[in-house]
């Protein structure tokens, strides 16, 4: 990992003078100081959020790389969790390597629901994008791996990909798995509609016909009224005969500039809920603290500090 770092460095070093060079770090974690038992616990967020990337780029942006490391603060050293090498053209755009690619991905504003996003395009493989003409994009990912297979196969497991964008209105994304090898074919869809103010709604969904199973989401996020911030979200999924929901609502009130108000509360088949209340307080630069309480059939109570920064 040290001999990595070093050799990192000394490529930023070097090519500063010629090419674009960042490096990016990321930490997200949480203290519990005291629960309803009493007790506490450092929590890392760990793969996904503890991050270190290393990115460079020629001077005109051409041609670059990426590479992530999942998770600085493990002890099983440097882990790489994706890395790509990128080149643009005059109409595309080509990318390959170990891909985590959102380009055709959708998101619900807050994800507090189990199904909050779409799938990204993951694994290796080579993904040819044509740059937005009038708003669109179309992708085409072609998951070679690190042993060999017969190139129909590779094809037969192509990752499709549309993204819309419309002025005055919104996203649109389409993800099609077409995996007929196995098979095991995904069908991801997502809109966000931005056209009316200060609302933001989200709609995804997720279609697996192998495994009979299927997926959507709502979210809603609302800014329209001074100092109150509004959110809604709403799942469905089928799984071969098996149906189940949840509903949650969350609204947040700024008493002041650093210390907010939040009430919400979730409900789910079964009859499963739970309420709760927060107050937060933030210190600026990465840090704040939560006071909370809630009930989901049991009570439940907790004094949490949180570090969040990325640069």
């Amino acid at each position: 990992m040290k001999k990595l770092i070093v050799l990192l460095l000394a490529f930023a070093m070097v090519g500063a003078v010629s090419a674009q060079v960042t490096t990016a770090i990321g930490l997200y974690g949480e203290v519990t100081v005291i629960d309803q038992a009493g007790q506490g616990v450092f929590t890392r967020y760990g793969d996904g959020y503890d991050t270190w990337t290393f990115k460079a780029s020629d001077k005109d942006g051409k041609y670059g790389i990426s590479l992530t490391d999942q998770n600085i603060l493990d002890d099983t050293g440097f882990v790489v969790r994706d890395w790509n090498f990128w080149w643009k053209g005059q109409y595309t755009k080509v990318i390959l390597g170990k891909l985590r690619n959102a380009d055709f991905r959708m998101t619900l504003p807050y994800w507090a629901v189990t199904f909050g996003g779409t799938d990204r395009i993951t694994g290796y493989g080579v993904l040819i994008e044509t740059l937005p003409k009038n708003g669109l994009t179309f992708g085409v990912n072609l998951p070679f791996g690190t042993t060999a297979a017969n190139t129909v196969d590779v094809l037969k497991k192509a990752d499709l990909g549309v993204k819309y964008d419309v002025k005055g209105l919104g996203t649109f994304v389409a993800l099609f798995d077409a995996n007929f090898v196995t098979p095991a074919n995904v069908l991801n869809l997502g809109a966000k509609i931005t056209s009316v103010k200060n609302l933001t709604a989200v709609g995804i969904t997720q279609m697996k016909f192998d495994a009979d199973t299927y997926k959507a989401a709502l979210g809603f996020a609302y800014s329209g009224i001074e100092k109150l911030a509004a959110n809604l979200e709403a799942e469905y999924t089928y799984t071969a005969g098996v149906s189940a929901f949840k509903v949650w609502a969350q609204g947040a009130y700024s008493v002041s500039d650093k210390l907010t108000a939040t009430v919400g509360g979730s409900i789910a088949n079964g009859g499963a809920y739970d309420v709760y209340a927060n107050l937060g307080y933030d210190y600026g630069n990465g840090l704040s603290s939560e006071a909370g309480v809630g009930f989901d059939g049991a009570f439940y109570g907790a004094l949490k500090v949180y570090y969040s920064v990325a640069f």
